[in-house]
């Protein structure tokens, strides 16, 4: 389809585009550019553009776990050619496993920020804000103010399965916006945490790297590398979510957090994909296998519970 007819159907409120592409490393740039060109440019209008990756271990960027360095870099280069004079900031925060100011040297992060002249702040380091919720289970979140500032919001996730929400893509990319470090409490509802984390603060610009995926039951840290050789992108995270739902093999109305995130007004779950149709991919889901590790995930959360209460 082309560019032209696309932004006649966005301009007349139809279903969110979900565009999508093959990539490898090297047409890395220039396919995202197309990304850009299928949604209809950014509209950035110079704001301080906010950047999340994934670092959820210390995994190297091989293993499909972490945002791979050189598409942060393609991004950045697209940003800064197509927009000037933008200030650019990057995030993560730290986790249980996850030390982000180490990873963001260790993985090759240092040297394409200072390229690009982008800065790395650590979320779990700066200000944040208790904010009240009318959630059932969750009442307040803290929210780094970074995040609730007038910012140009860029979720740049990976698309992984996950033992505890069967994918992570675009939405529980956000999860890593939480500056606590024991973000393991929120295991128990972690559906619904993530669906009041991007009412609070919902990506303008959600871009999934799928170019070395993560697929099996033990994602998103020690799953299998799968290499998709795909990038996606859209406006719209909860539509880009259903979309990498489908293609990693699970029905998005199953996936609780893509439905909460629904239910609560952040996006739809119908979609109109654009840019190339993409062949059927195996991510060696086995759906009991997870089942399993996420009951010994659990166990293993609630017997580390009570050691540290005794």
């Amino acid at each position: 389809m082309k560019i032209g007819k696309i932004l006649n159907k966005i301009n007349e409120g139809k279903r969110p585009i979900v565009a999508v592409t093959k990539s490898d490393f090297e047409s890395l740039y220039f396919k995202l550019n197309k990304i850009v060109d299928l949604l209809g440019g950014l509209q950035i209008d110079n704001k301080h553009v906010v950047i999340k990756i994934n670092l959820c271990d210390a995994r190297t960027p091989e293993t499909g776990a972490i945002t791979h360095p050189l598409v942060l870099e393609a991004l950045l280069r697209l940003l800064r050619e197509r927009y000037e004079n933008l200030k650019i900031s990057v995030v993560e925060s730290d986790a249980t496993v996850v030390l982000a100011n180490d990873f963001i040297k260790w993985f090759g992060f240092e040297g394409v920020l200072k390229k690009w002249e982008a800065k790395f702040i650590n979320l779990s380091e700066i200000e944040s804000e208790k904010i009240k919720l009318d959630g059932k289970r969750i009442k307040e979140l803290a929210i780094p103010k970074l995040l609730i500032d007038n910012i140009f919001f860029i979720s740049l996730a990976k698309l992984k399965t996950n033992i505890l929400t069967k994918i992570s893509c675009s939405l529980k990319n956000q999860f890593g916006c939480l500056p606590d470090v024991e973000k393991s409490i929120y295991h128990p509802f972690l559906d619904e945490v993530i669906a009041e984390i991007n009412y609070l603060i919902k990506p303008n610009f959600s871009l999934v790297d799928g170019i070395i995926a993560m697929g099996g039951a033990q994602g998103p840290a020690y799953g299998i590398p799968i290499r998709a050789n795909l990038i996606i992108g859209g406006k719209d995270p909860v539509a880009v979510d259903a979309y990498c739902a489908r293609l990693i093999g699970f029905s998005p109305y199953l996936v609780g957090h893509i439905r909460k995130s629904f239910e609560k007004g952040i996006g739809s779950m119908k979609y109109e994909v654009v840019g190339e149709k993409i062949a059927s991919l195996n991510f060696e889901v086995n759906k009991f296998e997870m089942i399993l590790f996420r009951w010994g995930s659990n166990l293993k959360r609630k017997l580390t519970k009570n050691y540290r209460n005794n």
